[in-house]
């Protein structure tokens, strides 16, 4: 049973696009579907965690609107946070759900319970993932995989 749903934020709550304006400040897109998502398995009492690549003004807006249980910003060694927080949590790897996207996404794919990825994953991720959502990143995927976890739970 999964009682931790760990996120990529970039391809996942994000399209994976970036927009750039003419004083370099950068915006992405997120669905509120989404954003519903996460606070209702926050509700559901799901652990709930965030863990990105990225380390920018944009990723520390996720945390402090989610206020994730687990968040890892600028994590470049996602099997390592992985570890950290099943430390922390005491819960198991076979209790953890990880949605992820790209290549970087792989190796904690590999060591979770349920791995998931948006429809538009690379097709490395696509290829292993347990679960391919039919929704692609930023576009109501992780509305699609609480829907997943609500019913198999």
């Amino acid at each position: 049973m999964i009682k931790l749903v760990l996120l990529d934020i970039d391809g996942v709550l994000t399209d994976g696009r970036v927009t750039v304006d003419s004083q370099g400040n950068e915006y992405k897109t997120v669905d509120f579907k989404d954003i519903d998502a996460v606070f209702e398995m926050k509700r559901k009492g799901f652990k709930v965690g965030l863990l990105t690549g990225e380390a920018t003004p944009i990723t520390l807006f996720f945390q402090k609107r989610f206020k994730p249980d687990y968040f890892y910003n600028g994590c470049k060694n996602k099997p390592e946070a992985l570890m950290d927080i099943l430390k922390k949590s005491g819960l198991a790897a076979a209790e953890t759900c990880y949605v992820g996207d790209a290549k970087y996404d792989i190796p904690v794919m590999r060591l979770v319970g349920l791995s998931a990825c948006p429809a538009n994953a690379i097709p490395e991720v696509r290829e292993l993932a347990d679960l391919q959502l039919k929704g692609r990143g930023g576009e109501g995927c992780v509305w699609e995989l609480l829907e997943y976890l609500t019913e198999n739970s």
